[in-house]
């Protein structure tokens, strides 16, 4: 997207989306990632065992960046591989420090709160065609329609077998 300023400057911004998925889903997301080489990714479990990136390791991603007459291009937000490893731990933790906390040790609702986010992804996507920013959108809509079609698929074997 572009955005023009009061000061006669321009605002680039690429389409970017961070959530956590469950491992199922996820999987659905590695499948078809590959399909849009635009979007750049980033794709970790909670412990970084399983971790799949597009991202060269050392190399950040502009995100947002501005340009103003008479100034250097100012690029305040990026992406880059080793701030998501970092923030994927900071991320994650908060499921047990300040959600699950609030249940008692122990009860179903805190053990529940752990096996959801052992079975999680952590899931960074970037659209790096500014201009046209329709890719991440369109990946995000086959991926609800795979998960859509593998939970009627899920549904209707459960309706076979009654």
């Amino acid at each position: 997207a572009v955005v023009s300023t009061q000061s006669t400057g321009y605002i680039y911004q690429k389409g970017y989306i961070e959530f956590f998925a469950q491992s199922r889903d996820a999987k659905i997301i590695i499948d078809l990632i590959t399909k849009y080489p635009v979007l750049s990714y980033t794709i970790s479990d909670k412990d970084g065992n399983d971790c799949y990136t597009n991202h060269q390791k050392n190399c950040p991603i502009a995100l947002t960046w501005g340009v103003f007459p008479g100034r250097e291009i100012i690029q305040p937000t990026i992406a880059d591989y080793k701030t998501f490893l970092i923030w994927k731990d900071e991320a994650f933790a908060l499921w047990e420090e300040k959600w699950a906390c609030i249940y008692e040790e122990g009860s179903e609702s805190r053990e529940n709160l752990r096996e959801i986010v052992n079975d999680m992804y952590l899931i960074c996507l970037v659209d790096n065609d500014f201009i046209e920013a329709t890719s991440l959108w369109q990946f995000l809509d086959e991926v609800i329609e795979k998960i859509q079609e593998r939970e009627n698929g899920a549904r209707a074997e459960s309706d076979l077998s009654c």
